[in-house]
């Protein structure tokens, strides 16, 4: 039988938000003793909150947030990273060598095992990676 877990948390869509959305991913997997793909969770998390940070759509005050779910078993980790930003579609690029951008989806990409977006419609979208692992 496999135990389900979730957790979520809100963050101000701050670039400081990026290091807290990875360290609560990071001690969430941990309290749950699934640390196998730590590593690469964390960078995806990284990615997905840079991302966030960086393409959100601001509120009236000037402010947004992003949302970070997580859900994991026995076998499968799901992140999701939420946005208020309707209209930008995460894609892979090719970035040329001397690009200073452009690689994250690329990262996220190699390092889990699916990826993907669900859109929210006006209200935004959310967009997850899945991580194969086990109990520590």
């Amino acid at each position: 039988m496999h135990k389900q877990e979730h957790a979520e948390h809100s963050f101000t869509a701050v670039p400081e938000s990026i290091a807290a959305a990875r360290a609560f991913t990071e001690a969430t997997l941990e309290a749950w003793r699934v640390t196998g793909r730590m590593d690469d969770v964390r960078l995806c998390v990284s990615e997905l909150a840079s991302n966030a940070v960086n393409h959100g759509t601001p509120t009236e005050d000037g402010g947004h947030v992003f949302h970070v779910r997580i859900d994991a078993d026995d076998t499968l980790i799901r992140v999701e990273v939420e946005d208020d930003d309707p209209l930008s579609t995460p894609r892979v690029r090719q970035p040329a060598e001397g690009d200073t951008g452009g690689r994250g989806m690329l990262i996220v990409e190699s390092l889990s095992a699916a990826w993907g977006y669900e859109s929210h419609d006006a209200d935004g979208k959310a967009v997850w990676t899945e991580f194969f692992t086990s109990r520590a």
